[in-house]
């Protein structure tokens, strides 16, 4: 009986040694994981129009004021934002008020701007502010309560909105959120894709009425007047049952600096009346000499130049498509010839 006992002793250390590994060797269950860069950046939902303050360990007050798509140009100092010919200009004009009792200093860098499109895809604002009709940086030591009016812009893709926009005292974690859907004033003909109703989408080929502006990087262009002749240009003569095209354009400076323009700031086509396309021939002429024109253009000049193609007689020109090699292709109507 005593062995028995023994071995049942024995036996009921082991299992319960077992059981005590057992437990030991089970993971507990853990809580919900953690991932990291999900959670949304603190901050509040906002309006146009709405002021808020930014910024805890300098505050500022802001307010944005506007939002409006552009395919023009944005100036500052000798920097130029021009959109490419598939992104379009997110203008932003907004205030900026001190506080604070003691003097604040604002420069660009001190609000952040990221714009979010469709694709939830980020686009960070100019490196530049300026007062909102000028083309000087600013740079300012604000005064208790002092408000300066400022305007920026985000470089965004050409095609759909933009629904969301970000602001962010820099060093700081909170931000201001918008929703721009409806908010934003769209684009306007020639420049709006017929094909978006909401005016969201920037064309790529602009059709243009001859007499009128449009803005490329450096220049505004228009054309003046198109003309059919046979006589000889640069020495040279249109082939039998040919001739020449040629298109009198203005360049005219909008910077605050001199440009400089050549033939090879351009890239010029036509589409003739069978839809074929007549390359550039890499020829730019003055508008009434046949002298190759280039050089530079002062602050507000202009200079006037031709661009001349070979047309057969029964398949004139149609469209005159020109671009400087970076921009929107404007497509000019040249079916009606003669002096404009």
């Amino acid at each position: 009986m005593k062995h028995i006992s023994s071995l049942g002793l024995v036996l009921f250390a082991f299992l319960s040694h077992a059981t005590a590994a057992s437990t030991v060797a089970t993971p507990k269950p853990k809580g919900t994981p953690v991932v990291q860069g999900t959670t949304q950046l603190d901050g509040q939902n906002a309006r146009l129009g709405q002021t808020f303050t930014i910024g805890k360990t300098s505050p500022l007050n802001f307010t944005l004021l506007s939002a409006t798509y552009s395919v023009g140009r944005f100036e500052v100092d000798n920097s130029v934002w021009s959109p490419k010919a598939d992104e379009k200009l997110l203008v932003l004009r907004f205030t900026v008020q001190n506080p604070q009792k003691r003097d604040v200093g604002y420069y660009w860098g001190d609000v952040k701007f990221t714009a979010v499109d469709a694709q939830d895809r980020n686009y960070e604002g100019a490196t530049a502010i300026a007062r909102p009709g000028t083309t000087a940086s600013l740079q300012v030591t604000l005064k208790p309560a002092q408000k300066v009016e400022v305007t920026t812009v985000v470089v965004v893709p050409a095609a759909g909105p933009v629904p969301k926009l970000i602001v962010r005292r820099n060093g700081e974690s909170a931000v201001l959120r918008y929703a721009l859907s409806g908010q934003v004033t769209p684009l306007v003909s020639p420049f709006a894709d017929p094909a978006d109703a909401s005016g969201a989408t920037a064309s790529q080929r602009v059709p243009v009425t001859p007499g009128t502006y449009v803005p490329l990087e450096q220049y505004d262009v228009r054309l003046d007047e198109v003309r059919v002749t046979s006589d000889a240009i640069q020495g040279k003569t249109p082939a039998a049952g040919y001739k020449f095209l040629s298109a009198v354009f203005t360049l005219r400076n909008p910077l605050t600096r001199p440009v400089n323009y050549y033939w090879g700031n351009f890239d010029v086509s036509l589409l003739d009346a069978d839809g074929d396309m007549i390359k550039y021939n890499q020829t730019l002429l003055k508008a009434s000499k046949d002298e190759v024109s280039s050089g530079a253009i002062g602050k507000g000049e202009m200079v006037r130049v031709r661009f001349y193609f070979e047309v057969a007689d029964g398949a004139p020109g149609e469209r005159l498509l020109l671009s400087d090699r970076r921009g929107r292709t404007y497509a000019f109507d040249v079916r009606s010839v003669g002096s404009r």
